[in-house]
């Protein structure tokens, strides 16, 4: 099995493909390099100051209704479809100016989540790919996005550098990747509130359990693909058009929601 849909797995192409961009205007030509090197950038500063508090104080306020908001979806979880403050954090154009390094001048976002750990988790994810989740070929880049400092005590990501190029392998009924260690050495990625990370959505990951005592670990993600990829699941066609255009009429554009 390699996906959650395994009538596509033929269908679609879930195999690498670097970036080719000779002229990137958030990304230095290096940073470039090293994405397509080991899948994921450095923590990026998106938000500090009055910005990050601003988030802070939404997520803190609303994380009730966001969970029930995620009990109810079906198919994609899509909070910016949902919250008009989601919405505009999808789009922000300093997101929206990294991306277009990565993805090109015409992307959408289809996904977006808000995960919360709290302290003393005894469990945690085991590695995966989330292109293993999109009926779509692999061309999505993903923003992680934390809201507070984030680090091995209270559960960061941990990371397989390189794994992206394997492209989407054999995974388990949980679609987990059947043996990580076969693929690379992991490395954790903390990040500092406000800061953000690029990754492939090939990368292998994992998300351990936060150990700490008293410390949560929120952080909010979204995930961005070309307006050129088609989605094969009518359910999940709802998307944000972040960049330049969808020509192929692939996706359902959502308007900004009223709230």
């Amino acid at each position: 099995m390699l996906t959650r849909y395994p009538h596509l797995d033929t269908v679609l192409d879930l195999q690498h493909q670097a970036i080719v961009n000779n002229d990137p205007r958030a990304f230095t030509l290096a940073e470039i390099e090293q994405y397509n090197d080991i899948g994921f950038t450095k923590p990026i500063p998106l938000f500090d100051g009055d910005a990050l508090e601003q988030l802070q104080r939404f997520f803190h306020e609303n994380e009730s209704r966001i969970k029930q908001m995620k009990a109810d979806a079906k198919g994609f979880i899509s909070l910016h479809n949902r919250l008009p403050e989601l919405y505009d954090l999808v789009t922000h154009p300093r997101t929206v100016g990294y991306l277009q390094d990565l993805i090109g001048p015409d992307f959408v976002c289809h996904i977006s989540d808000f995960i919360n750990k709290p302290p003393g988790q005894t469990e945690g994810g085991s590695f995966h790919q989330d292109a293993t989740f999109n009926a779509m070929d692999a061309r999505s880049a993903i923003v992680w996005i934390a809201l507070a400092d984030v680090d091995v005590e209270n559960g960061c990501m941990w990371f397989i550098p390189g794994s992206h190029k394997t492209g989407v392998v054999e995974c388990d009924t949980n679609h987990y990747v059947i043996d990580p260690s076969a693929h690379g050495q992991e490395v954790p990625c903390e990040v500092p509130a406000g800061h953000g990370v690029f990754m492939s959505d090939l990368l292998m990951h994992s998300s351990p359990p936060n150990k700490s005592k008293d410390r949560f670990r929120p952080g909010f993600t979204a995930t961005y693909a070309s307006a050129e990829v088609q989605p094969h699941e009518q359910a999940n066609r709802w998307a944000v058009q972040c960049s330049g255009v969808d020509s192929q009429g692939y996706w359902n554009p959502h308007p900004r929601p009223t709230g």
